[in-house]
C-alpha cells in the first residue's frame, strides 16, 4: 500500500521534535546550535553535490538514522530542498506514523538529532552543494538503514511560504 504526504514549510516549531532549523531569523548577530557528536572520533565535514529531483512525487523507500550523532545539512546555494524525517520507536525501528516532510525556503539548513530517521536531503529548485557535518563513533554502526514496508509518495506545493 502507498501513502501520500504533502510537504509543509520548514519552521523551527514544526521541526523541533526532529532537530533544529539552521537559520538566524531576527535581530541577533549570532545564534548557537546544539550539535551532538559521538566523542570517540569526533565530527567530520564533507560537501555533497545533489542534483534536483526531476519532478514530484518523490518516492521514499528507504531511510537512515545515526544513533550516536546529530547530522547537519547546510545548503551552499539558494534553492528549496526537501527534508523527510521520522522518529524511532522504543526498539529503535522507524515509527512510520511519525514520518513528515518539509520544504526549506532556500536559505535554511537542518540538523537532525541522533536517532532521527531521514531520507536523502533532496534539491528541488536546481542542483546544490550541501555541507554535511556528522560525528563518528568508529564502532561501525554510525549509519543504520531501513527499508519501508510501504512506498511513501511526497509532493509539495509549487511554492511554500514559511
Amino acid at each position: 500500500m502507498d501513502r501520500q504526504l504533502v510537504a509543509e514549510a520548514l519552521d523551527g516549531r514544526g521541526f523541533a521534535q526532529f532537530g533544529e532549523v539552521l537559520e538566524n531569523r531576527g535581530d541577533t548577530r549570532r545564534r548557537d546550535f546544539s550539535l551532538q557528536f559521538a566523542q570517540e572520533n569526533g565530527p567530520r565535514l564533507w560537501v555533497n553535490r545533489i542534483e534536483p529531483c526531476a519532478r514530484a512525487p518523490i518516492i521514499v523507500r528507504e531511510m537512515e538514522r545515526h544513533p550516536h550523532s546529530a547530522q547537519s545539512f547546510i545548503p551552499m546555494r539558494g534553492g528549496r530542498c526537501l527534508v523527510v524525517v521520522g522518529l524511532s520507536a522504543a526498539d529503535g525501528a522507524l515509527d512510520p506514523a511519525t514520518i513528515r516532510a518539509f520544504v526549506t525556503d532556500g536559505s535554511q539548513g537542518v540538523s537532525y538529532r541522533p536517532d532521527v530517521w531521514h531520507f536523502a536531503f533532496t534539491a528541488i529548485d536546481g542542483s546544490n552543494e550541501v555541507a554535511v557535518i556528522m560525528g563518528y563513533s568508529g564502532r561501525g554502526d554510525d549509519t543504520v538503514l531501513t527499508s519501508l514496508d510501504e512506498r511513501i509518495e511526497i509532493t509539495w506545493p509549487m511554492r511554500v511560504e514559511a
